[in-house]
């Protein structure tokens, strides 16, 4: 059988911490057997994606189904999220459906796991504090998303330039809001929300991501957006 060093380097991925690093390896795990199979890496993709879905309905339910839907989103999700690209790179596939179907699932993940977290406190206990925390939450996530600068919106001259403000919003680099970021992102399965509902601290857990959330979309707006009127200066 081959090797998981082997497969490493076919598989070469840049690792920017720790955690990404456990990640690519326990995929190249997964992806071993599978291998053999004729899954495809879209069809990973598709399944972790619809898992995602399913953890945010969990969260309606009552505490063990909140704790098997984070369980489902901060390990399983993410191995196979992991998976896939390791497939596909030692399959040497690439698909346009592939990239698409992979950002979609990032994107919508953690809104849809805070939006069902409030609602279900709304259904179980009538509290609409929560249901409006996890709808600011679910908003300012994908808003954060929306608000990244696009070099498809500009004259393709300008997509280097524009492509170096997308990427100095990137907390891959090393600075302090990237550390900060490990205690809320997803692909961190020790995250805050993971602790917050295995001793059932919702409501405390909902206000601080939804303090964040807001933080992290007006600051990723403000900066991409001084950074575009420098850009106006040069013209």
């Amino acid at each position: 059988m081959v090797t998981i060093k082997e497969l490493a380097k076919r598989s070469p991925k840049k690792c920017w911490s720790k955690i990404n690093y456990m990640w690519h390896y326990l995929g190249l795990y997964i992806a071993r057997p599978l291998l053999k199979t004729k899954i495809t890496p879209n069809q990973i993709t598709a399944t972790w994606l619809i898992l995602e879905i399913f953890a945010a309905i969990l969260m309606l339910g009552n505490y063990w189904h909140r704790v098997s839907g984070i369980i489902l989103l901060n390990f399983i999700v993410n191995a196979l999220d992991y998976t896939d690209g390791n497939i596909a790179r030692i399959k040497n596939i690439k698909t346009y459906s592939g990239m698409y179907l992979e950002y979609v699932g990032i994107y919508v993940g953690m809104p849809l796991i805070l939006l069902g977290l409030g609602a279900g406190l709304f259904i179980r206990e009538g509290n609409l504090i929560a249901l409006i925390l996890g709808f600011i939450c679910c908003v300012c996530l994908l808003y954060d998303k929306l608000f990244n600068i696009n070099p498809s919106w500009y004259e393709k001259k300008q997509w280097d330039k524009i492509n170096e403000i997308y990427l100095s919003s990137s907390l891959s680099k090393k600075n302090l809001s990237s550390y900060i970021s490990e205690i809320f992102r997803k692909t961190q399965p020790l995250n805050l929300l993971f602790f917050g509902i295995i001793f059932d601290i919702l409501m405390p857990t909902l206000f601080i991501y939804c303090i964040v959330s807001v933080i992290v979309m007006v600051k990723k707006f403000i900066k991409q957006l001084i950074k575009i009127k420098k850009l106006d200066k040069s013209l």
